[in-house]
């Protein structure tokens, strides 16, 4: 009966089983390498954030395999009010951790970001905001969206940075939160709001950063853009049309400027159909009309009717000194050299609801020290992803994706 010589172990070279032998060091070579890599992911700031953010991008977009979701626990959601009218925030927390009980890791709390929505009816329980808020909750960021009730209704107010100011401030004092890491990130109307919050004295010294997407930079010329469908870039004017949400936003702001009552529903009656039509009218303003207007209401109703840009412009001077003030005091570039956090803008291309021709002049008034990176997309509808992305569009993807590692590199440091 055959026996194994005693000078020869059971898996030395030349025996049936060294193959499992190798087999086993490869797999202990594979798990040093796996845990190897794993290391510099957490451990090197920079491979980290890249990573992060190539995880992060398919959340945003849709584009790609979704792993952040796999790899991640689930965030958790709650709500609270803040600010003086007592409106709802929204709260995304990592990890699954409570709301703030102060058990996020280390004494110091986790990063934090307020997201600064636009002027829409767009509710905090839409499945893109949740979307959003959910996939930066994913990188360890506490995620803060707070709704205002007055641009829900389309009305923006002299209040409104203030509303900013409040959220973000609400946001700082949760008991998980870094306070002296908390930046904000504004889309629309809400990266101007965003913009000019970060100038307010009371927050301005604590905003680590800003990242605004698709902001207007003056909301005067951003009424004369869409009331004589042009812009302006370079001393040049061009046709610009814009879209639905900003000839509504228009219309609202300008009836804004009209006493309550008669004299109101009669503008609205004329102008509603010339502000809202998908092209151009030629040949609506009515002299009787105007002869029966005045003050702000005879330049809103200019200003909708006007026929060119010299005229929207004229009309938009006319505005009472009160109604001006209330324009500066939405607009960044009148406050903008105030602010000292780090700024990345972000616009696309071919926006219809506020034209990149507002991105040059707001990233001309930041002060050169805090302007970090200006990117122009070919991507978005407005500041949502279009639909249809895919193996064309990887130039902008890639474009996108090397704008979000600076921006996520600094509010997760």
């Amino acid at each position: 009966m055959p026996t194994t010589s005693p000078g020869i172990a059971a898996d030395a070279p030349g025996s049936r089983a060294a193959p499992s032998r190798r087999f086993r060091r490869l797999g202990l070579a594979l798990i040093v390498v796996l845990v190897a890599a794993a290391l510099v992911v957490t451990l090197v700031p920079p491979v980290r954030v890249a990573t992060q953010v190539a995880l992060l991008v398919p959340e945003l977009t849709g584009a790609g395999p979704r792993i952040l979701a796999v790899v991640t626990p689930e965030p958790v959601r709650t709500s609270l009010t803040y600010g003086p009218d007592e409106d709802r925030m929204d709260l995304y927390r990592p990890d699954g951790s409570p709301a703030g009980d102060g058990s996020a890791p280390g004494d110091d709390g986790r990063p934090a970001v307020l997201l600064v929505l636009g002027i829409s009816p767009v509710p905090l329980d839409d499945e893109r905001v949740i979307r959003v808020g959910t996939a930066l909750a994913r990188l360890g960021l506490v995620v803060g969206v707070p709704s205002s009730r007055e641009l829900m209704a389309l009305r923006l107010g002299a209040d409104e940075p203030g509303r900013v100011v409040a959220a973000y401030e609400a946001l700082a004092d949760q008991a998980d939160v870094d306070p002296g890491r908390v930046g904000m990130a504004g889309f629309s109307v809400g990266g101007s709001l965003a913009l000019v919050a970060a100038a307010d004295p009371r927050i301005a010294d604590r905003v680590a950063y800003v990242n605004a997407f698709g902001a207007f930079a003056d909301a005067g010329t951003l009424l004369v853009d869409v009331a004589s469908r042009t812009v302006e870039t370079e001393g040049s004017v061009r046709p610009w049309p814009p879209g639905k949400l900003a000839r509504e936003v228009l219309l609202a702001m300008l009836l804004e400027a009209v006493p309550e009552g008669p004299q109101r529903e009669r503008v609205e009656t004329a102008i509603a159909p010339i502000v809202l039509a998908d092209s151009a009218t030629s040949g609506a303003f009515d002299p009787a009309l105007a002869a029966s207007l005045a003050a702000d209401a005879l330049a809103a109703y200019r200003l909708a009717t006007a026929p060119d840009r010299d005229t929207a412009r004229t009309a938009l001077a006319s505005l009472s000194p009160g109604r001006r003030a209330l324009l500066d005091a939405v607009s960044p570039v009148a406050s903008a050299r105030s602010i000292s956090a780090p700024v990345f803008l972000m616009h696309e291309a071919t926006d219809d609801a506020i034209p990149a021709s507002h991105l040059a002049p707001l990233a001309d008034a930041i002060p050169g020290p805090s302007l970090r990176q200006v990117t122009e997309f070919r991507l978005f509808d407005h500041v949502e992803v279009r639909e249809g992305v895919g193996l064309d569009d990887l130039p902008e993807l890639a474009r996108l994706y090397g704008h979000l590692v600076e921006v996520v590199g600094v509010a997760l440091e």
